[in-house]
């Protein structure tokens, strides 16, 4: 069967559900937890928390978290909807894609801006569709896109990623220094980076700048997984296999992206 959702600059992407999937269920939403996580009644009395595959929606304390959740809620609460369970994670929550009146979720709330695209493994038959919906949705400047997605329409400091080098000869573990990403003011300002933010595709790594670091014209900064600054820090940070390098300013918006 073919499955559709919207993308913004083409109005539908055509989604082939592959053969030999998970059969899909149905339930009812009763709640929605957050951008990316329900809660459903499945028909039988036991309630299910999905945890949307594939994708990643702002935390509760970052930029656009709440308009990410509203978007969801529109488009499901308290509506039947089928979803595939893919496996479970480490909370116990079902990763699921999910369907509403033939619209992929997962793929709409990335193609819509309110939620990033997280690096597909061989065997997600729905990850070319949710890059190809991130991509639309970074060119259309839409929803965590956007300059003013954080309420501040202040001109977007030209702070862009350099270089990454994400895989340091021999183990990742053993060469935390050897991981390391690079970043170049291409403004005609210096920039100070106190308080702006590195951080990689999923809701765990964050880098945050010291105040008092100062990225002057063309100078170049490199942080590398080692430096103290990361949270939660001491281990290697970005995947062999492919992630999302993202700055953002003080004000959480993105100044720069790079899917490698």
């Amino acid at each position: 069967m073919a499955l559709t959702a919207c993308l913004p600059n083409s109005g539908r992407l055509d989604v082939e559900r592959p053969s030999g999937l998970n059969a899909p269920e149905s339930g009812i939403v009763r709640s929605v937890v957050d951008g990316d996580t329900v809660t459903v009644d499945d028909g039988s009395g036991e309630s299910l928390q999905l945890r949307l595959a594939g994708v990643n929606a702002p935390e509760d304390d970052e930029c656009h978290h709440d308009a990410s959740h509203d978007h969801l809620q529109r488009l499901i609460a308290d509506r039947e909807i089928t979803f595939e369970v893919l496996a479970t994670d480490q909370f116990g929550r079902y990763l699921a894609h999910v369907w509403v009146d033939g619209l992929h979720v997962n793929v709409d709330l990335v193609a819509s801006g309110h939620a990033f695209a997280t690096t597909p493994g061989e065997s997600d038959s729905y990850g070319e569709a949710l890059l190809d919906a991130e991509d639309a949705a970074a060119s259309s400047d839409l929803g965590i896109w956007a300059d003013d997605a954080c309420g501040h329409s202040d001109p977007l400091l030209a702070v862009r990623i350099e270089e990454v080098r994400e895989d340091p000869p021999g183990r990742d573990e053993d060469d935390l220094g050897g991981e390391q990403v690079t970043l170049v003011n291409r403004g005609d300002d210096e920039v100070d980076l106190g308080g702006w933010m590195l951080r990689d595709e999923s809701s765990r790594h964050r880098y945050t700048f010291p105040s008092g670091t100062v990225l002057r014209e063309s100078e170049t900064i490199t942080v590398t997984s080692a430096d103290p600054g990361w949270s939660p820090g001491g281990s290697p940070v970005w995947n062999n296999g492919g992630d999302l390098v993202v700055v953002l300013d003080p004000f959480g918006r993105i100044a720069d992206h790079l899917r490698y």
